[in-house]
């Protein structure tokens, strides 16, 4: 039975333990996709880990796939150059900066600066798994506090999705902590897996 401890002590991905696992990286996004198989996973802000989880899809062998959008060209042509996109599954998008303000009665000043990227929602029909790892928030102007794709992935979907955040506690607070901040539908956008540094 193929596992994911089997996965990273295997020679060729040795480096992949070394590089997330021993860091409590995306530990369990991977036991989440060991655990659950899910069939279309969406990464934003894809690279180095787009590669890492493709890779470990195509080794447990359930007919999973990876799709990763990258925003920042210098990054996407980095992660061709050092062979993160062999799979040709991290795409360039553009990125926009928006402002999320919430129709919630006594709550009505509420703003929230974000980014979203831009992509049609219908290529990532039938997503099973969300994870937010971009961008790098430091570097827009308007010093944003999310990316609002999973919340336009539940929105459009009409139901909830496992996700993982790793690290962003901006992100994380929007989705997870901030109950004054309901989507259109009312509904929790899921289960945070959330980062683990336990291994």
């Amino acid at each position: 039975m193929k596992t994911l401890i089997n996965f990273l002590e295997t020679t060729k991905y040795r480096w992949m333990k070394k590089a997330f696992w021993d860091m409590g990286k995306y530990v369990n996004a991977l036991k989440h996709i060991e655990e659950h198989t899910p069939k279309f996973i969406v990464e934003y802000g894809g690279g180095q880990s787009t590669f890492m989880l493709t890779e470990f899809v195509n080794y447990l062998n359930y007919g999973g796939k990876v799709v990763g959008y990258e925003c920042n060209s210098y990054w996407y042509n980095d992660h061709i150059e050092n062979g993160w996109n062999k799979h040709n599954n991290i795409k360039l998008v553009d990125i926009v900066e928006d402002i999320y303000q919430p129709v919630v009665e006594e709550y009505h000043y509420a703003k929230v600066s974000g980014v979203r990227y831009i992509h049609p929602i219908e290529d990532i029909e039938g997503v099973d798994f969300v994870i937010l790892d971009g961008p790098a928030l430091q570097d827009f102007k308007s010093e944003p506090n999310t990316t609002f794709n999973l919340m336009d992935i539940v929105d459009y979907l009409g139901y909830t999705i496992p996700y993982f955040i790793d690290g962003r506690s901006g992100t994380r607070n929007f989705y997870g902590n901030n109950t004054k901040l309901p989507n259109c539908f009312g509904l929790d956008y899921g289960t945070d897996i959330g980062d683990s540094k336990e291994i």
